[in-house]
């Protein structure tokens, strides 16, 4: 998947349920296993893990339940 899939989002409305957003992950990250199935959300809104959305100039994968920063493909 490339940011030019992923899917143009608002900002985020603070009133509704939006994951949390991390900055650029690193290779040596640690991961919960656990929950690498999880769901984000952005403004209500559900997506599966490697959905990617567009928001401010910025790309995010959801990963683990959480948005993370990605660099362009």
């Amino acid at each position: 998947m490339t940011d030019s899939d992923a899917r143009p989002v608002e900002a985020v409305d603070p009133d509704k349920k939006t994951s949390n957003r991390l900055g650029l992950m690193s290779e040596e990250a640690t991961v919960q296993l656990d929950l690498k199935d999880q769901k984000c959300y952005w403004n209500d809104e559900e997506f599966e893990p490697g959905e990617r959305v567009l928001n401010d100039g910025k790309c995010y994968e959801c990963s683990y339940g959480r948005w993370v920063i990605v660099e362009d493909d």
